[in-house]
């Protein structure tokens, strides 16, 4: 009995024993030393710094737009036959309108004397021929009308020095023939003032109704008109009366 009751409490003290070595190394298995503390809190520092640090995005790459393909476009309609001849001569209308505004620029430059260029009379003419063909197939070309009439203009602006010349020359030729004719009858005729634009018939014995009958039957009032002249002069030495060319009368 007594035997029992000593392996009984062998046992229990065993156990008990056991027990204490188990619960000793639950214990310092459970708690954590301070080594190991002191070692994790670095890591952690740097985990959560390293997670307070936004992650850089990385750089995306867009591919080039591609270039759309170009529509092509559409072939036009072939002209008909009377559309392609309206184009060609308007095309042909264009270009003779244009040597003629350069024709006209040379001459405006020559004029000005920006140019010592010599000016071609004839090639103003048969500028302006060609500008009257063009405007002759087509009235409604009002512009080659035109051209052609400034390309006249240029003509007489060129002749104009010497027209004036041979004027002045046959103005005063005018008025030795008459005096050649008339001089049987006593009467002198001369040509005066500038550039011979006056003709003078002078006679002692002119009266008014001499003056008048001359205008009318001499027929000097149309050689007066196509010499330029601009007054017909009756004069008696003391007395004058004066034909106004422009206006057709006598006073």
């Amino acid at each position: 009995m007594l035997r029992r009751k000593s392996i009984a409490l062998s046992l229990i003290s065993l156990t008990m024993v056991s027990g204490g070595l188990v619960l000793g190394q639950t214990t310092q298995a459970t708690t954590p030393s301070p080594q190991t503390t002191q070692t994790d809190k670095p890591q952690d520092a740097a985990t959560a710094a390293t997670g307070a640090i936004p992650a850089q995005s990385e750089p995306v790459t867009v591919a080039p737009a591609q270039p759309a393909e170009a529509t092509p476009a559409p072939v036009p309609a072939p002209l008909s036959p009377a559309e392609q001849k309206a184009a060609d001569n308007k095309a042909a209308l264009d270009a003779l309108l244009a040597e003629a505004t350069a024709l006209k620029t040379s001459y405006e430059n020559s004029r000005r004397g920006r140019t010592r260029a010599p000016v071609s009379l004839s090639a103003f003419r048969s500028m302006e021929l060609r500008l009257q063909m063009a405007a002759a197939a087509d009235p409604a070309n009002a512009s080659a009308l035109d051209m052609a009439n400034a390309m006249r203009m240029i003509q007489y602006g060129i002749l104009q020095p010497s027209v004036q010349i041979a004027a002045v020359a046959n103005r005063e030729l005018y008025a030795h023939e008459m005096g050649q004719r008339m001089r049987d009858d006593g009467m002198k005729v001369e040509a005066s003032g500038r550039g011979n634009s006056t003709v003078r018939f002078v006679s002692s014995q002119m009266t008014r109704q001499m003056a008048m009958q001359l205008v009318e039957t001499a027929k000097i009032p149309e050689q007066a008109r196509a010499l330029q002249f601009r007054r017909v002069v009756f004069s008696s030495g003391r007395r004058s009366w004066t034909y106004d060319v422009a206006r057709g009368r006598l006073r």
